[in-house]
């Protein structure tokens, strides 16, 4: 669910600047698409988090099924879970929302376990052709040296989203 300061607010009230206007314009052009997603990076304080919920919102305004989760909800659901029928339930609503938003993605506190978890859903997400943004402090190329042992994997699959849009 998208956070309640960013419910209902869409791009005509998100304030693009000079530092941010391709990020912006670039996450617009995402709204008609189905199956091409984004990776989204920007320094703290850049409006990631913002412009992902703003992208969340207008996609459920073209009448698109999004779900909006930090990953610290997805790996706290799929692999903190401790009813075994949640965690499966939880698990596959996110494989098959038509939309899917990962906000807040750290690579300093990716544990081997969540990685392997979120390649796995990235894996099932592009090959039902399904969109999946994901945004993130950190850049792609700090991906290998910030998970152990699924590092090259993970950067592949993030890689493989499609749009990389910098918000500076």
């Amino acid at each position: 669910m998208v956070p309640m300061k960013y419910k209902g607010l869409g791009f005509e009230r998100y304030d693009s600047d000079a530092y941010n206007e391709a990020a912006v314009s670039a996450m617009k052009g995402l709204i008609e698409e189905t199956a091409r997603g984004a990776f989204v990076y920007g320094p703290p304080g850049t409006g990631k988090s913002m412009l992902v919920a703003v992208f969340a919102n207008e996609k459920q305004k073209a009448g698109t099924d999004t779900m909006f989760l930090t990953a610290a909800e997805l790996f706290s659901e799929t692999i903190g879970a401790a009813n075994e029928t949640e965690r499966i339930k939880f698990t596959e609503k996110a494989e098959a929302a038509p939309c899917l938003v990962i906000d807040d993605l750290d690579a300093a506190h990716l544990t081997q376990e969540a990685g392997e978890t979120l390649i796995g859903l990235l894996k099932v997400r592009q090959n039902s052709n399904l969109q999946t943004i994901v945004a993130s402090k950190f850049p792609l190329s700090e991906v290998p040296s910030n998970t152990e042992g699924v590092g090259e994997e993970l950067h592949e699959e993030l890689e493989g989203l499609g749009d990389h849009v910098v918000l500076k």
